[in-house]
């Protein structure tokens, strides 16, 4: 499994203070997300994870696929996935 980092914001667990809104992480499991078999070792395709103060967009769009999901998430934020906008450097 991946650690947490926010798919919006680019935040990890020991960046944000306790007690801040970002601070919880949650894993969006979206449309494609496959069920990984028992014994298996890695991060589950179709799930992303999102700081608690973006985990409402990914959960808006569980129903689409991941790759759309984003899509879309970045399209609203006006970023190019992957990169942080300027104003977040």
């Amino acid at each position: 499994m991946l650690p947490p980092r926010c798919h919006v914001c680019h935040l990890e667990p020991d960046q944000s203070p306790p007690g801040d809104a970002r601070s919880d992480f949650v894993l969006v499991y979206f449309a494609d997300a496959v069920n990984p078999p028992p014994g298996w070792v890695g991060h589950p395709a179709g799930a992303v994870w999102f700081c608690g103060e973006h985990a409402s967009l990914g959960e808006e769009r569980e129903h689409l696929g991941s790759d759309t999901a984003l899509r879309d998430i970045d399209g609203v934020l006006g970023r190019l996935r992957g990169r942080l906008p300027e104003t977040d450097r």
